[in-house]
């Protein structure tokens, strides 16, 4: 990750749109915690929506002065318009003045950015915060780093500026809901929403609004007006479907990334089972992923553990160290599955090595390890003494004298997969040669 001393001397990859309108300790507060707390470059164009002339000491800024107060869509339009006419970012994102970078969360832009790596297709990117809708709210637990949403709040949004330009700008003739108009025009143009569950942003709440508009904002008056709007721009269903979270597919909240993980890993290692052959399930926990499979595991069968197993008896067939499985002989196994396991072990070469003395030539070796690129991997759990991406993956096996034959990251890309087999002892030791040569 870069350091705050880069941000600032970096060519922008993100410019950040902030509308104000007589708010100057909120908006101070704002800028200060992005200024501090932001190690992604960065340029920040705060539009000052018709109040009183100021200025911000803050390094790659600008400030453009609105000749009135153009409400927020205007100002949003406004500053992206002169981003696009000043050497634009890659990135564009626009967030209220009255919301602040919590201290100390230096990458929280940055884990945004990333995930637009998911798919080709996201088309935006919404934070957490503690004051917004859906399933951006912090009071929706128990949810992956990364989930698919029909909604995103403008509170921060984060998009393309090369999406932004196929789109278009605010729809200044809303009576409000623009975050809303937004979401169903991207949905519509075929570009999916992200929630980047690993970043929050303070929100206080409508600082503005409440103080332009006093009760009428948000009230239920101000609300009908808005969705009576939106269902006379785009009909009634998609409407319907974005203010209620769901897909054509009932996505978001039927899918099941654990399921998914199981269907790859079975994709993989399915046919050996099928054979005949014997598969070994390391560390299998409280769940082996297939009756035929072996399950070794440290815990006795039907032992309870801690953390996710503190509920689940151990359900292995072997108590084993994993790293160490003397009771198998020199390539006597068709199939390894070390499933959520290498982030526990300290030798992680070591443990490979004997894994691949045990496999049979052309044995395979199924791996699945949490991918840091897009969840807290070691921080979700004390027991995680490594951190590794799919590509760290791929490096160590081929160094312990395995072939990769497929790598994927389960969607949302919480977890990376790599499949690989064993090279045979002659021809690992040909390549070894022939490279040292």
């Amino acid at each position: 990750m870069r350091n705050l001393a880069d941000s600032n001397t970096a060519s922008a990859s993100v410019d950040i749109v902030v509308v104000t309108y007589d708010n100057k300790d909120l908006l101070n507060a704002c800028i200060g915690s992005i200024q501090r707390n932001t190690c992604e470059p960065h340029r920040i164009i705060v539009v000052n929506n018709g109040g009183p002339d100021f200025t911000i000491a803050a390094p790659n800024s600008v400030v453009l002065k609105a000749h009135k107060n153009l409400g927020w869509m205007g100002g949003v339009n406004l500053g992206v318009k002169w981003a696009k006419e000043n050497n634009p970012a890659k990135f564009i994102l626009w967030m209220n003045d009255d919301t602040q970078i919590l201290d100390h969360d230096y990458g929280w832009l940055t884990k945004m950015v990333k995930c637009f790596e998911l798919s080709d297709r996201v088309g935006a990117v919404g934070p957490t915060s503690n004051a917004v809708m859906g399933y951006q709210s912090i009071a929706h637990q128990g949810l992956p780093p990364a989930i698919e949403a029909t909604r995103l709040s403008g509170l921060c949004f984060l998009t393309k500026q090369s999406i932004h330009d196929e789109i278009g700008y605010l729809d200044e003739t809303l009576p409000g809901g623009d975050d809303l108009d937004y979401s169903i025009r991207m949905r519509k143009a075929g570009y999916k929403l992200a929630i980047c569950r690993r970043s929050f942003i303070l929100h206080h709440y409508a600082s503005t609004g409440k103080r332009v508009h006093g009760e009428y904002w948000d009230s239920r008056e101000h609300t009908e007006k808005i969705n009576a709007a939106l269902i006379a721009k785009h009909g009634f269903k998609p409407f319907f479907y974005c203010v209620n979270d769901m897909t054509d597919s009932s996505e978001p909240s039927g899918y099941d990334f654990v399921a998914s993980e199981e269907k790859i890993v079975m994709e993989e290692i399915g046919d050996l089972l099928d054979n005949g052959g014997k598969v070994l399930d390391l560390g299998c926990g409280g769940k082996k992923i297939d009756a035929r499979a072996v399950g070794v595991d440290i815990r006795k069968s039907g032992q309870l553990g801690v953390g996710y197993n503190m509920e689940h008896p151990s359900a292995c067939d072997m108590e084993a160290e994993v790293t160490r499985l003397p009771m198998f002989s020199d390539s006597s196994v068709d199939g390894i599955l070390a499933k959520h396991l290498l982030e526990h072990i300290e030798d992680v070469i070591e443990a490979v090595k004997e894994w691949g003395r045990v496999l049979k030539d052309d044995g395979r070796l199924v791996i699945v390890c949490p991918d840091p690129r897009y969840c807290e991997a070691i921080s979700c759990d004390p027991s995680h003494l490594h951190a590794f991406t799919p590509s760290a993956i791929e490096s160590i096996l081929k160094v312990c004298g395995f072939k990769i034959d497929r790598t994927e990251n389960v969607r949302p890309g919480y977890v990376g997969i790599v499949s690989a087999r064993k090279i045979p002892v002659s021809v690992h030791a040909d390549a070894c040669a022939v490279g040292a040569a």
